[in-house]
């Protein structure tokens, strides 16, 4: 097993670099769903006090991510299409604008009712479809195919470091002398034994709310500027060779003509590319879409409730701002060791390690409110459980971003990689069953939703061991004469 081929960087490109690093610090601007968390304490708390929401809970941040998620999943396939016949360069333009414009105008929509909040901000979606698979496959072009994965690891751990800057910046701005959170005085288990882990807590210091418009402002600013930097690294590396190889046409048409005269078979050795319909009619593409849709629940259970769930047992904002620091830099720094692994694993043996640890830890969150709350021993476990989380299924992005290139070929990336991500519709559909059918969620509560998550990855386990042990286009192809 070679775990670092030196010939795959031997020729390295300085554009091919500065793609790298545009991409990284696209998905670097892009990650504020990695502070969902975050922002949902933020944004619920100040929508409950401007007199046009009321009721609203913790639970109802999932009809924003779930629209944010939905879009961007049922929008991937058509988008990236069309991102690649507009080119990479406008396509990142288009998603970058669309994504800071929906933060900056949150600045009014959340003095509204909750819907418009929900439109403004779930803008998100669509600009990720324009810009995720185009930064990732314009990076990976750059690059020989044997690095795939580590190449398309390092941009999208911008999408993991993310947190890192937002998570402090957004605490550090609304909240900079960690004013504790109060306990809704509407919850049904107020006075009884279920207090502490059964109730909300919300912010309601008027100076904290008062800046919380403030903070998408400052957001949408700010994700501007890193995107307008990133289009100006982003280059599309076929424009890019193009120049170096004009003299040499004469010669390479003359070479082919000489061939064809002589009758010589031209045997294609590039990669077999699948149009997105033939995708849709392999086993592979339903294997690798349920493995996906398993870690992906995790995700959205984890970019919903982390914080509002560790909330009931530990009221510190400030703690919760630093854990998310320490997952945010397992997020980032595991994406790259996990497209590492994949170069070295493939997609099989690299998903199973990854699902396992994910389902385990997931499986025993439901531990945490029996332990003493506020002391040193839960604060430690929770943290632990967390970084655990965000070390490994983060992951899972980098995985499938180089599995959808092996599986299924080059020539249409974007729109097959938007495929994949057609799975945010039911994940996000799956989490609204649980949080918002009265029944289901009164029945389950958080402990119920982690041990669902936890069964759904035994199910992504299972499927993942029917997969092929190494992805390949090829096993497609069709012989021509």
């Amino acid at each position: 097993m070679v775990f670092f081929d030196r010939k795959s960087f031997s020729d390295l490109n300085p554009r091919g670099i500065l793609c790298i690093l545009g991409g990284f610090i696209l998905c670097l601007s892009f990650a504020s769903d990695f502070s969902y968390p975050n922002l949902n304490t933020y944004l619920i708390s100040y929508m409950r006090q401007n007199g046009k929401n009321p009721g609203l809970t913790y639970a109802d941040f999932v009809f924003l991510s779930s629209t944010k998620v939905i879009l961007q999943g049922s929008s991937m396939p058509l988008v990236g299409m069309l991102a690649k016949k507009v080119g990479v360069k406008p396509s990142i333009a288009i998603g970058s604008l669309i994504y800071s414009f929906g933060f900056i105008i949150s600045y009014w929509t959340v003095k509204e009712r909750y819907i418009f909040a929900i439109m403004s901000l779930s803008l998100h979606g669509l600009g990720f479809s324009w810009v995720y698979a185009t930064a990732v496959g314009a990076a990976q072009a750059w690059f020989s195919p044997r690095v795939k994965g580590l190449v398309g690891s390092m941009v999208l751990s911008g999408y993991g470091f993310g947190s890192l800057i937002w998570i402090p910046l957004q605490t550090s701005f609304v909240n900079p002398n960690n004013i504790k959170a109060i306990t809704d005085r509407e919850c049904e288990h107020l006075g009884t034994d279920k207090e502490e882990t059964g109730c909300d807590k919300y912010f309601e210091d008027p100076l904290l709310l008062e800046r919380i418009p403030y903070m998408f402002l400052m957001l949408g600013g700010t994700y501007l500027g890193l995107c307008f930097i990133s289009v100006l690294l982003i280059s599309d590396a076929h424009q890019g060779r193009v120049q170096p190889k004009e003299k040499m046409i004469g010669e390479v048409h003359d070479a082919c003509q000489d061939l064809i005269e002589k009758k010589h078979i031209i045997k294609d050795e590039s990669p077999y590319s699948l149009s997105p319909k033939a995708v849709l009619k392999t086993s592979t593409f339903y294997k690798i879409w349920l493995s996906f849709f398993a870690l992906c629940l995790t995700n959205g259970l984890m970019g919903n409730y982390s914080k509002a769930y560790g909330l009931t047992f530990i009221n510190d904002d400030h703690f919760f701002a630093g854990i998310g620091v320490v997952c945010n830099v397992f997020n980032g720094a595991g994406r790259i060791f996990w497209g590492f692994v994949y170069d070295n694993l493939n997609f099989k043996r690299t998903y199973l390690i990854m699902a396992i640890v994910v389902t385990v830890v997931t499986s025993s969150l439901p531990i945490l409110p029996y332990l003493e709350p506020e002391s040193t021993g839960v604060k430690a476990l929770y943290g632990f459980l967390m970084v655990s989380l965000y070390a490994t299924f983060p992951g899972v992005y980098a995985v499938i971003a180089a599995a959808v290139a092996d599986a299924f070929g080059p020539k249409y990336y974007q729109a097959n990689f938007g495929l994949l991500f057609s799975n945010a519709v039911c994940y996000c559909l799956l989490i609204i069953f649980l949080t918002k059918v009265p029944v289901v969620y009164g029945f389950l509560g958080y402990t119920g939703m982690f041990l669902v998550a936890g069964g759904v990855g035994v199910l992504g386990v299972l499927t993942a061991s029917t997969a092929p042990t190494l992805l390949s286009s090829d096993r497609h192809r069709v012989d021509r004469v």
